[in-house]
């Protein structure tokens, strides 16, 4: 006969798997979703996701605060798998590099024909004034708006910038030709007074952005945003460009 300890440690078992298969059936769930779909008390769920962090099963993302299964953990799809990897390696740096210039600080995902929010991190001093910055995780930035749809465009040949121009229907002349100007500055800015995703925000804000590669190809880009009142384009980056620069170059590293 099993004794208390034995059944205890099976019981956990049989917990953690099913917070497991949970994650990989619906992608990313918060601890309210898994109280609810463990019947499971919310501090075990809680205790469970812990431990499931520390055993390096889940990641807990910096903007929306829900578990996904890690890189390592999952099987199938190596894009997606790429894409969580990416993340995983960016967070801590992207977390330190927005508390160090006190800026939004947001990383994406390029697959050649779309850029896409993989992560935000918002520094304390801002966070009361990005209530909804979560919901842009997983939208689409748009390519020849955003300054990280911009850095990206800035690494491509022309006539993939004219195609997608194409696909987009970038027909205003003035605007292709800022947004080559702006690609010629060497970093993505964005098109002041254009927001690019569905959730707005109560304010403007600025944002440049640089690429990022790894094994030698564009995978993505890295941007710090601000609100508008906070200070001008040219200000943030004298005092943060170098900042934004060496974090993707650790993030590449650490990718390598």
């Amino acid at each position: 006969m099993e004794n208390k300890a034995e059944t205890g440690s099976v019981r956990s078992v049989e917990r953690a798997l099913a917070i497991v298969e949970l994650l990989g059936e619906h992608q990313a769930l918060g601890l309210e979703e898994l109280h609810y779909l463990t019947r499971l008390p919310k501090a075990t769920v809680s205790r469970m996701l812990l431990t499931l962090q520390e055993q390096g099963w889940i990641y807990r993302g910096l903007s929306d605060r829900r578990y996904r299964l890690c890189a390592k953990r999952l099987f199938g799809d190596s894009r997606q798998r790429f894409k969580r990897r990416l993340v995983e390696s960016a967070a801590p740096l992207l977390l330190e590099l927005c508390e160090r210039t006190g800026l939004v600080a947001d990383l994406s995902c390029f697959d050649g024909e779309r850029v896409e929010v993989m992560e935000s991190a918002i520094p304390s001093v801002l966070r009361k004034r990005y209530p909804n910055n979560c919901q842009i995780v997983g939208q689409h930035a748009s390519l020849f708006h955003s300054a990280m749809g911009r850095a990206c465009l800035g690494e491509l040949e022309r006539h993939e910038v004219e195609r997608l121009a194409e696909r987009e229907r970038v027909s205003d002349e003035s605007l292709f030709s800022a947004t080559e100007q702006a690609l010629q500055q060497g970093f993505g800015q964005r098109t002041e007074g254009y927001w690019e995703y569905p959730v707005r925000l109560p304010f403007l804000i600025r944002a440049v952005a640089l690429p990022i590669h790894t094994d030698g190809r564009l995978v993505g880009s890295m941007a710090l945003h601000w609100p508008m009142d906070q200070a001008p384009v040219e200000r943030v980056l004298s005092l943060h460009l170098n900042s934004l620069a060496a974090t993707i170059g650790d993030v590449q590293q650490a990718m390598a």
